[in-house]
């Protein structure tokens, strides 16, 4: 019995040592099986993890090109300037980093909650200011370590050294929205890209903003750039001239004042716009940054309206002006001819009512050369009755009145040139005759733009051609590479 003892302990020990050394051969087993899932069945996926992981796709804002006047004079250059970005991918407590940027450099909560919110992947930086001061910058540099996520970049900023010159023709620039984002041409466009939002800068944007070029970076484990590791540079845009005369629109400028109005100048032989000036105006410099809702709703409620351009926009009566389509119309429909005679006593009776003329006791008679000169009322409601709405209403649309002139600006404006069936489409009502004689001397329904009637009288004074008003001379290609 004794020698029987040791025996059983022995066996019993041989069996759990081979019950371990199953569970360590399978327990091995698994534990290959699970390095091949992970290094040879899906090995491909971890390995781009950890690049998006090391490394970071950064785009590179191009240069926007410049704009000049028609002699080379600068109106719109860039100048360098600080961007705030962040990488949600490594942003850990996005609430901390908020509060962060709050309180290091005072941004608007709400701004900041806004950019984070922009649809688009965690791995891209999404701008979240532009402009920063070189103070700001330094603060969020030497809180690095308290913001991670958190990039500054050197970029180039829009910058009109002229301020309020020509401000309504260049126009300004902004970060480009949601709503435009989801246009068809905005493919090469994304979160934080620089567009034209008003004038030339709009109307021109893509020539302008060139295309954006591509760095990739290696980062630390806070997001942080290390070094790097590829460039593609981008492209500039391209430059713009303009037909503006910069002496000539500041003189234009400068003689409007602080009145609200508009002063066009164009050259009749080939339609450039030599000055177009509107007041009151607006610095795009201002527009150009970033503005709060508050500050934007300040200017838009303005009840001057500073954004209105009103060479192009403004719709006026064009008064004793329309004399001359009413001359053309006269002249061409022999209606009238050249030497025939009107007598002037300083009223027009038309029924019950007595259209006056602006002379007490009238002119006397005058042919079509003296009506003009003097701008006799009588002679001109004489003839409108004459010649009647609808053609009147004709050859002010063949002066091209009525309808858009085509300068490269947007948002034109058309004004009216009354007829019988415009009255009826409009007003749901007749025309009566009388409403022909207001009409005559530019009153009535009839208004224009300030550009309409510039361009009608080089018509006039050239050859009768009726020009497109051009505000760009030519677009200079930057070369590439």
């Amino acid at each position: 019995m004794a020698e029987f003892e040791p025996y059983s302990e022995l066996k019993e020990l041989h069996r759990r040592l081979t019950i371990l050394k199953a569970l360590l051969l399978l327990f091995i087993l698994l534990l290959g099986a699970r390095l091949w899932h992970l290094q040879v069945y899906e090995g491909s996926y971890y390995r781009n993890l950890s690049d998006n992981n090391r490394t970071r796709s950064v785009l590179i804002e191009p240069a926007r090109g410049l704009i000049y006047d028609r002699h080379g004079e600068l109106l719109a250059n860039n100048i360098p300037s600080f961007s705030l970005y962040v990488t949600l991918e490594d942003v850990k407590d996005r609430e901390q980093l908020i509060n962060g940027l709050v309180t290091l450099i005072g941004l608007d909560e709400e701004l900041i909650r806004k950019k984070l919110s922009v649809r688009g992947s965690k791995l891209l930086p999404k701008k979240i200011k532009d402009g920063l001061t070189l103070r700001e910058a330094a603060l969020i540099e030497s809180h690095r370590l308290d913001l991670p996520g958190v990039m500054i970049r050197a970029e180039l900023q829009r910058n009109y050294p002229a301020g309020l010159l020509a401000g309504h023709i260049t126009g300004y620039v902004g970060e480009v929205s949601a709503e435009q984002l989801e246009r068809e041409d905005a493919s090469d466009l994304h979160q934080g890209s620089i567009v034209g939002q008003y004038g030339l800068e709009k109307t021109y944007d893509r020539s302008l903003r060139g295309k954006p070029g591509q760095k990739v970076i290696e980062v630390d484990a806070m997001g942080h750039e290390k070094r790097t590791v590829m460039v593609q540079k981008p492209q500039a845009g391209d430059d713009l001239y303009m037909t503006i005369d910069a002496r000539l629109q500041k003189l234009a400028e400068d003689l409007l004042g602080q009145e609200a109005g508009a002063i066009v100048a164009l050259d009749p032989t080939t339609g450039e716009v030599l000055a177009m000036a509107s007041r009151p105006g607006f610095d795009p410099n201002v527009l150009s940054r970033e503005l709060t809702a508050k500050q934007w709703d300040e200017i838009v409620q303005d009840e001057r309206h500073p954004l209105t351009n009103r060479a192009t926009q403004g719709q006026y009566p064009p008064g004793s002006t329309f004399k001359i389509v009413m001359a053309a119309a006269a002249l061409e429909t022999d209606t009238i001819q050249p030497s025939t005679k009107i007598r002037c006593t300083g009223g027009y009776q038309f029924g019950k009512r007595v259209f006056r003329d602006w002379k007490a006791g009238g002119h006397g008679p005058m042919a079509i050369r003296e009506a003009i000169v003097h701008s006799c009322d009588v002679y001109f409601y004489t003839v409108g009755q004459r010649l009647g709405i609808d053609t009147i209403a004709s050859y002010a649309t063949q002066l091209g009145l009525g309808k858009e002139t085509g300068i490269e600006l947007p948002s034109e404006r058309t004004g009216i040139v009354p007829s019988t069936a415009w009255k009826e489409r409009v007003r749901r009502e007749p025309w009566f005759p009388g409403e022909t004689i207001s009409v005559a001397i530019g009153q009535g329904y009839v208004t224009v733009t300030p550009l309409q009637m510039a361009r009608l009288i080089g018509v006039i004074s050239h050859d009768g051609s009726l020009l497109r008003p051009t505000l760009v001379r030519s677009i200079m290609h930057r070369p590439t590479g």
